[in-house]
């Protein structure tokens, strides 16, 4: 019986040991409280014009040394985003005929938080019989944050074009944020 009374007042030092150092440590935490904000990717044309200031202007190969100001080039916001945004022109050319040469400026403006650049493009619905119409893209085509870069549509009027016609077509820039577009 001794035996097993040395056992248990030997188990219990070592409990009351055990809790002993366990209270007696000394410690310190640390923690970390996180917050991240996203920023935002947003762009807008922030103005826009048109060649035809006059004259009208001509395609190579054609001339108009008589100063004749015929036709006419209307450029316009057409809509814009819920924040009060133009986020697509409108483009008019009247009373264009074959040799005509309108050159369309619009200037982009990053007016988010991150740096941009030019994701994809598209020309659709030109009718290649009537109009050359080409894009000008800049050779780099990032945007900072309050910077802009300038795109230009050309829009000459072919001989095949008919006489007292309509043709549409439609030019989309897409901008992406500046990590996910290779090359410029």
């Amino acid at each position: 019986m001794q035996y097993s009374r040395v056992l248990g007042l030997v188990a219990l030092t070592v409990i009351v040991a055990s809790i002993g150092l366990a209270t007696a440590m000394w410690s310190e935490t640390l923690k970390v409280n996180a917050t991240v904000k996203t920023g935002e990717v947003d762009v807008k044309w922030s103005s826009w014009s048109c060649s035809d200031t006059g004259p009208d202007p001509q395609a190579p190969g054609y001339h108009n040394d008589e100063g004749k100001n015929v036709a006419k080039c209307y450029v316009s916001a057409e809509k814009e985003d819920e924040e009060g945004d133009v986020i697509k022109l409108n483009v008019t050319i009247a009373n264009a005929y074959p040799g005509y040469k309108a050159v369309i400026t619009g200037v982009v403006d990053n007016i988010g938080t991150i740096p941009v650049k030019l994701y994809s493009h598209s020309l659709s619905g030109v009718n290649t019989t009537a109009l050359d119409v080409s894009l000008g893209i800049p050779s780099d085509t990032q945007i900072e944050p309050g910077s802009n870069s300038t795109y230009t549509i050309t829009v000459v009027v072919k001989q095949g074009a008919s006489e007292n016609s309509s043709y549409s077509f439609e030019v989309t820039l897409q901008f992406a944020q500046w990590n996910e577009v290779s090359g410029g």
